[in-house]
């Protein structure tokens, strides 16, 4: 039998608090949003991000795209 690794670090994809640009499959982007963490959603967990007018985003991974690490003002 051949053994499987699996991954015991806490690699995250996104960083909680960190800004993103965020793609959708459908072409849909957002500029500059803040990674909040995720929620669940029907037993799924969803993508929460809150946008710098305070309005929350929720993605649904399986139509997310990319996402593009941004620098804060200033670094």
């Amino acid at each position: 039998m051949i053994a499987v690794k699996t991954n015991t670090n806490s690699d995250e994809l996104l960083k909680k608090d960190k800004l993103y640009t965020v793609g959708l499959s459908n072409g849909t982007e957002w500029v500059r949003v803040k990674y909040l963490g995720t929620k669940p959603l029907n037993g799924k967990p969803m993508m929460v991000f809150k946008t710098s007018t305070d309005r929350q985003i929720t993605v649904n991974p399986s139509f997310h795209t990319f996402t593009i690490t941004e620098r804060k003002r200033g670094e």
